[in-house]
């Protein structure tokens, strides 16, 4: 373990370049005229894998293809799944970034560029630990699998087909992940759960078309109609006003309040950073809490009538809004969408019509306490970084873990090394280039200890 974690130190630069080569490529899977990029980032994959001694190839899916590699000779040793992406979000407004968001920059210890942290540089650690063992050893501690895919900013369409008839080929005793972040720069982090989500629109119609608003009061105003029914989604305490919507919730127990309360978390400076004057919310919980351990229901968007500049009287037609729950364990996504359902059926007046359409369910998420996996993360986490480990549940969903946990019956475990601001997704996405090299370190010493 201490020569493959040297061997790392001295390919330091070599790995950057594989980083910045990667980069480069804009493989943004939600253009089609990025379509060729997808493939020759997917093909540049495949050839490093095989390059240090993986058993690489692409495989296709109905869309953009995927990188599968693996080195399985540890006869009796457990076999680990590491999961990352390579395609990236669209760049956004090139006047917000420094530079060219696809030219690599390496400026105070940092890799600006597109992907940098989510997820190029990341997935790229188990590549690198890979190398590191087997030019020291000649081979791994463990039997490793590495599924890349490049539909990750798409909602992943094709991943969950493609795990299901490769059961065989993606079998494990377990699942390594680092497409999360940390708590802090410099602070080894595991992410121990997800939430889940339930995304809806709602639709509501009244007359056939815009009508004169001097003909309000028989009329019901959809637009009207519709704000009540929102107003009426949560209650005084700021709770969620669906019956039944909290059965299932499974409270986060007192030991993981208490060790989230620990955590330097300063309310006053993130209502700043986000530019509100103050917070509001379910009461009997922290800031913290609220963001990633209870679940929520809110609007993403209201629709209807009139929008242009200027005054135009009219009682609207139509009038819509998307609305996103996210949910904690053991909440099932659904049957909360069931429940609000239930909900707007009962609380539409019965003069205008309703529509409720689903965009997506995806079910919450949480890694076993106490197992194996989880020791050997993070006794390697502590040893890479210097320090004890922060244990985080994230604010977001990722439904791969469910869907992973289903088809394979394994666990997933998130260790993630991107900055809180690394900007993914925004301008002058960022990663800080010291802990990238002490989260390949963290993956060497995990497959060490995985492996006995």
């Amino acid at each position: 373990m201490n020569r493959a974690t040297e061997c790392l130190r001295r390919h330091q630069n070599e790995h950057l370049n594989w980083a910045i080569d990667l980069c480069r490529m804009p493989s943004i899977s939600t253009q089609d005229e990025h379509k060729p990029d997808m493939r020759r980032a997917a093909e540049w994959t495949r050839e490093l894998c095989a390059r240090i001694g993986l058993e690489a190839g692409i495989h296709e899916t109905g869309g953009h293809p995927l990188v599968y590699a693996e080195w399985c000779h540890a006869p009796g040793a457990p076999t680990y799944l590491g999961y990352g992406h390579i395609d990236v979000q669209p760049e956004g407004d090139l006047s917000l970034w420094d530079a060219d968001p696809f030219e690599p920059v390496v400026k105070d210890g940092w890799l600006y560029c597109r992907g940098a942290a989510d997820n190029k540089g990341q997935v790229l650690l188990y590549v690198r630990a890979a190398q590191a063992w087997l030019e020291t050893a000649g081979k791994l501690p463990i039997n490793l699998k590495l599924l890349i895919e490049g539909e990750e900013e798409i909602g992943s369409p094709n991943l969950a087909p493609f795990v299901a008839k490769n059961k065989e080929l993606l079998k494990c005793d377990g699942i390594l992940i680092s497409d999360t972040g940390l708590f802090e720069d410099g602070w080894p982090t595991i992410t121990t759960g997800t939430r889940g989500i339930c995304y809806k629109e709602v639709r509501l119609s009244g007359p056939k078309h815009d009508v004169h608003s001097g003909d309000g009061g028989p009329i019901t105003n959809p637009a009207n109609a519709l704000a009540r029914i929102i107003a009426s989604l949560h209650d005084e305490q700021g709770r969620v006003n669906i019956p039944g919507f909290y059965d299932d919730v499974l409270d986060a127990p007192a030991d993981e309040r208490a060790q989230l309360a620990e955590l330097p978390f300063d309310e006053g400076k993130y209502a700043e950073e986000i530019g509100v004057p103050g917070f509001s919310g379910e009461q009997g919980w922290s800031v913290a809490e609220l963001r990633s351990m209870r679940p929520t229901l809110d609007v993403n968007g209201i629709y209807g009538g009139y929008m242009k500049e200027g005054a135009n009287t009219i009682i609207p037609a139509s009038a819509g809004a998307k609305l996103s729950m996210r949910l904690v364990p053991s909440q099932r996504a659904d049957d909360i969408s069931r429940k609000f359902d239930n909900v707007i059926r009962s609380r539409c007046p019965k003069s205008v019509r309703y529509k409720i359409i689903d965009h997506a369910h995806a079910e919450p998420y949480m890694t076993p306490p106490g197992s194996k996996t989880l020791e050997d993360a993070t006794r390697a986490l502590r040893e890479a970084f210097g320090r004890e480990v922060a244990f985080i549940r994230c604010n977001d969903s990722l439904p791969i873990l469910s869907m992973f946990k289903q088809e394979l019956n394994a666990d997933s475990i998130l260790l993630g090394f991107a900055s809180p601001n690394c900007n993914a997704h925004g301008p002058n996405e960022k990663l800080n280039l010291a802990d990238l090299n002490r989260g390949a370190e963290a993956v060497a010493r995990l497959m060490g200890y995985l492996g006995g």
